[in-house]
């Protein structure tokens, strides 16, 4: 009788040859995974090259209780993760990163960073290597689609969590936009301002964020003239769509990002445009060129080293099955000189 081999087995599993070889070597694949194959290999006979039946039988025997136990690797404290980044250029991301770095280097956690692009290819060769690798977890700070890191990861128990969706099917771990607003927005009311320009270039976030100003609004009862400009990003762009703004008379500008107040400078300067006495100007992300820009420049500030440590909780908590604790606060208004 021809010798059963582990194409043998991956065929009748219905898995790749590659989800055989991680459960031989008893890395992570899912539990409905797993028992096919222990059902293959018990159905073929195979035996793996160097083993002795019995491993195999004493997987096939485990039983239902035994089956949600952890393993000796994943209660070892020296985790290793994968972080999937779409755009390392972003100041937010190179934020989140930095914060995480000096977070999972407090608790003996080490990670990779691979960029995608928000490229598939690139996801699908980058997860796949860290399925290979057998890390502990893997981090999506930005990619493609969701749907699409689900179907790579569909047969491999890694846990995986997601930092830019909310989906309640999904493992998620976000700055919350719309807090960051309500926050805002509160100091705002205070502040009075009543016309109010939003630029950005993320449509989504820009979103969020001005939904939690409105709730802050719509609880006083105090209507509010709230506008969102898109631009492309670039200092060029953003400086046009300031022209652009500045030709009506508003209370607020917000700004994306910090640096979006470099070519904002540029443009006060040519136009004699006086901040804050002719309008007020806030940022979201409250970074060091906040302070050095003239005038200092109000902000609303995330700490994103609190950010990161809600991060490497949630991700310990999922690789060692225990409850996840809710996020902390983290945004506080970093007054500068730019608002009246």
């Amino acid at each position: 009788m021809k010798k059963a081999t582990i194409a043998d087995v991956a065929e009748l599993a219905g898995v790749s040859k590659a989800t055989v070889s991680r459960y031989l070597k008893q890395e992570n694949v899912r539990e409905e995974i797993a028992e096919k194959i222990r059902a293959a290999i018990e159905e073929t006979g195979y035996v793996a090259r160097g083993s002795k039946r019995d491993k195999a039988n004493d997987k096939t025997a485990e039983t239902k209780s035994e089956k949600g136990k952890h393993t000796g690797r994943v209660k070892q404290k020296n985790y290793r993760l994968g972080v999937l980044v779409k755009d390392i250029a972003l100041p937010r991301t190179r934020n989140i990163i930095h914060a995480l770095k000096d977070v999972l280097k407090e608790q003996g956690i080490t990670f990779s960073i691979c960029v995608t692009d928000g490229m598939e290819e690139l996801e699908e060769k980058y997860l796949t290597s860290y399925i290979i690798q057998n890390v502990n977890g893997i981090i999506i700070e930005g990619c493609s689609s969701a749907e699409f890191i689900q179907k790579q990861m569909r047969t491999t128990s890694i846990p995986v969590l997601f930092l830019n969706e909310d989906k309640e099917q999904l493992n998620c771990c976000c700055l919350h936009e719309v807090q960051a607003g309500e926050v805002l927005g509160a100091y705002m009311l205070k502040k009075q301002q009543l016309v109010v320009r939003y630029l950005g270039v993320d449509q989504m976030i820009a979103d969020q964020r001005l939904q939690g100003i409105r709730n802050c609004y719509h609880e006083k009862r105090q209507p509010i003239d709230l506008k969102v400009i898109l631009c492309t990003g670039s200092y060029a762009d953003i400086y046009e769509k300031i022209k652009e703004i500045f030709t009506e008379k508003i209370d607020l500008l917000l700004l994306e990002r910090d640096e979006m107040a470099i070519p904002l400078t540029k443009f006060a300067r040519e136009y004699h445009i006086a901040i804050p006495q002719n309008a007020s100007v806030i940022s979201f992300g409250g970074h060091e060129i906040c302070r050095v820009m003239s005038p200092a420049l109000h902000a609303l500030a995330y700490d994103y080293t609190a950010y990161a440590r809600d991060i490497a909780a949630h991700m310990n908590a999922l690789i060692e099955k225990t409850a996840v604790k809710e996020q902390t606060a983290a945004f506080s208004i970093f007054e500068g000189e730019s608002v009246r």
